[in-house]
């Protein structure tokens, strides 16, 4: 029975065809998989009968991603990581210790705590730690599904099923260029915004829909905005002179950015963030110390933004 046109991929045209797609053409993906460039293209055309779709749109000696060849990239990304990973707790498995644990945190969660975390308790992590970066709510689907052990995330409205292992709440605040107007002794005002541009994360982000509340009860309407779905982005847009940043405080305080200082608002605009897990835990009795760094290096953020007012 053939198995093509059945939709089950194979693990070495994966392979073939996720090689192609980072080095631009079947002969550099044949020099770096060490085998021939015309069984790349065979296993590559295979791998098109099997999906259904054309990966490649191809213009002679050029070759390019099609949509859906990107998205089938992507998605063959996590299944290969998966695979990896299965091998890892086989091998902790047979060997009679802890596999490999999978993080998976927002972009604001892995840049600014999740290092300084997983620092504190180095000593009792496994040899493979896999920290996936995601949105919010595939944080909390990665935890259902049971294909990630812990989460760092900003608190969400729902996580039934989920357990949280700590919550935090601060502030926002604002990033703004060193030495600038704004860098002074006094709390900055949602004011300014009627002047000055506003950086910030984007609409469809909690905090967002809490930083458009708040200009709502102060009436005020940005005069110009720069929106990005990472904090971080738009510190930096600060730092290069291109306005006032509103940011969550993990990011402000946790990632350490030169030439940026970071002040309090008058207005108070909360931001909760938590680390969550399912029920069931690999790490067990180590889990309690983990819990225990990231309430240390979430109580240093939060510390850190009470300073700002005093």
């Amino acid at each position: 029975m053939s198995t093509l046109n059945n939709g089950r991929p194979d693990i070495r045209s994966m392979e073939a065809f996720a090689a192609v797609v980072r080095y631009g053409s079947m002969t550099a993906a044949a020099q770096r998989l060490s085998i021939s460039q015309p069984a790349v293209t065979r296993m590559v055309k295979d791998l098109e009968a099997r999906v259904g779709f054309a990966l490649f749109e191809r213009n002679g000696p050029k070759i390019s991603p099609t949509a859906k060849g990107i998205k089938f990239f992507e998605e063959s990304q996590r299944v290969m990581a998966n695979l990896s990973q299965l091998t890892e707790r086989a091998h902790a498995i047979r060997d009679e210790r802890l596999a490999a644990i999978d993080i998976v945190a927002t972009p604001t969660m892995s840049a600014g705590l999740v290092g300084p975390v997983l620092s504190r308790v180095a000593d009792v992590l496994p040899d493979f730690v896999h920290v996936e970066t995601t949105t919010s709510e595939r944080v909390l689907h990665a935890l259902r599904q049971r294909t990630a052990d812990l989460g760092f995330s900003a608190y969400p409205s729902e996580h039934d099923r989920l357990k949280c292992l700590a919550r935090f709440d601060s502030l926002v605040v604002a990033v703004v260029r060193k030495g600038s107007r704004f860098d002074g002794d006094e709390p900055i005002p949602l004011s300014v915004f009627a002047s000055e541009r506003m950086a910030t994360i984007c609409n469809g982000y909690g905090v967002r829909d809490a930083i458009n509340r708040a200009l709502g009860e102060a009436g005020i309407r940005p005069s110009s905005e720069i929106a990005t779905n990472s904090s971080l982005s738009a510190a930096m847009a600060a730092r290069a002179g291109l306005g006032v940043a509103l940011c969550d405080p993990v990011t402000a305080l946790g990632v350490p950015i030169e030439g940026v200082s970071i002040r309090p608002l008058t207005a108070k605009i909360n931001y909760a963030w938590g680390l969550f897990a399912d029920d069931e835990n690999p790490l067990r009795d180590r889990l309690n110390l983990v819990v225990e760094a990231c309430v240390a290096e979430s109580e240093q953020i939060i510390q850190g933004v009470e300073k700002l007012w005093k």
